[in-house]
């Protein structure tokens, strides 16, 4: 393909605008923002971009030269794994594909409101969806047996980042059906994502994070809408109400990783960096608390997937920047066993002592008393997993290692 140059636009709501240029310059990767956009914007990425008329180049790590803001669009495990199927298809290999290459397989659908021309097209015609059938082809797809049904995923409104398969889906809650995520929804359909089980994952996984994303709500952690949908043939799968989303418009999004520049496979961040960044972002205080209950939660409900894409910030067309809603909140490890951010530089066990440490650097109010009511709500999850249809077999293994966790506090 050896893409050299690409055009990166900003799309809110109706009228696309023209942000600025990506171009390869021998082994660089060059941005200029256009002059227009100067004008007119913000900066998208506050810690990396200057904001003005002269060319930048990122570091070769950890983005293969691109600054993070762009990366947030580049696919994860399950959709560099559909590129590479459907490439393969073509016979061409994903090896020779560069990093501009990468981008224009981030339809106009993508997470956030970042687009990139030249693009590779996509089927953009709503189509109603069998998630029992979807499912089906995805453990194809995981299995190795690929060819037939890449595109058809990929006509289901693209690859969202993650490692679990999951597909951007349109949602009537009025009539409960489902169709195709496509970038402009038909009245009375959301944009939401579904996550399918990856092959190692239990039958009851969409159950279990259902049951934290409830036990989540009580602890007072913000959260976009999410619901388990029920299959015919009696399967579960987990979605939520895409949060870069009002409508068919758009917010601008920016995970921590993009913003920081950050290895999230290989992180040195600790919760202490992101309760300053949202602090510091949003000029927020309730931003700064609302990231410390997430930093409770996450320890005490054993979430160590916690790595720095999964925490992000939004930007409105204003150019305000807010804390993006919590996202990925289920048990969890990584694949260190440990946390993937650390809690006043403990990686491996924190507890009560690492976050009250946190809360008097930060000057959180009432730590104890967040720290009190997320406990107890971590200790009725037995009560939340009932309700939401966990097995007894998952719930008896999260709950020794809550109890484990809770010996700490």
């Amino acid at each position: 393909m050896e893409t050299t140059k690409l055009n990166v636009y900003i799309q809110f709501s109706e009228q696309e605008e023209l942000v600025g240029q990506l171009i390869i310059d021998g082994r660089r990767i060059l941005f200029k923002y256009s002059d227009a956009y100067l004008k007119s914007g913000t900066n998208l990425s506050p810690n990396q971009l200057m904001f003005d008329d002269n060319p930048q180049t990122a570091e070769e790590k950890p983005f293969n030269g691109l600054f993070g803001v762009f990366a947030d669009s580049l696919p994860d495990a399950w959709g560099y794994l559909l590129i590479k199927k459907r490439l393969s298809a073509d016979r061409i290999a994903i090896e020779s594909l560069n990093a501009l290459d990468h981008l224009t397989f981030a339809g106009k659908n993508s997470m956030g409101a970042l687009q990139y021309k030249p693009s590779v097209e996509s089927n953009q015609q709503a189509i109603e969806i069998n998630l029992d059938k979807l499912n089906n082809n995805i453990s194809r797809v995981l299995k190795g047996e690929s060819s037939v049904v890449i595109d058809e995923i990929f006509g289901r409104g693209g690859s969202p980042g993650g490692a679990r398969p999951k597909i951007y889906a349109g949602y009537n809650p009025k009539t409960d059906s489902i169709i195709s995520g496509i970038a402009n929804l038909p009245e009375e359909y959301e944009h939401w994502i579904i996550k399918f089980a990856a092959n190692e994952d239990s039958k009851d996984i969409a159950n279990t994070e259902l049951a934290y994303y409830k036990m989540a709500l009580d602890s007072g952690i913000k959260m976009s809408e999410c619901k388990v949908f029920h299959s015919k043939a009696g399967n579960s799968y987990f979605g939520t109400k895409r949060f870069d989303r009002i409508g068919n418009d758009k917010l601008h999004m920016l995970s921590v990783a993009g913003l920081l520049h950050d290895d999230y496979e290989h992180s040195t961040l600790d919760y202490g960096n992101l309760i300053f960044q949202a602090k510091k972002l949003t000029n927020n205080a309730q931003a700064a608390e609302q990231m410390f209950r997430r930093t409770v939660f996450n320890v005490l409900a054993h979430n160590r997937d916690d790595h720095s894409k999964n925490f992000a910030f939004l930007m409105d067309a204003k150019g305000m920047w807010s804390l993006a809603p919590a996202y990925d909140l289920t048990f969890s490890s990584s694949s260190q066993g440990f946390h993937s951010t650390a809690c006043a530089k403990n990686y491996v066990d924190p507890g009560k002592k690492e976050l009250l440490e946190l809360a008097d650097i930060f000057s959180i109010n009432k730590a104890k008393v967040i720290i009190d009511e997320i406990k107890d709500i971590i200790d009725a999850w037995r009560m939340y997993a009932e309700l939401c249809g966990v097995s007894n077999a998952s719930i008896k293994t999260i709950e020794t290692s809550l109890k484990g966790i809770r010996s700490r506090f």
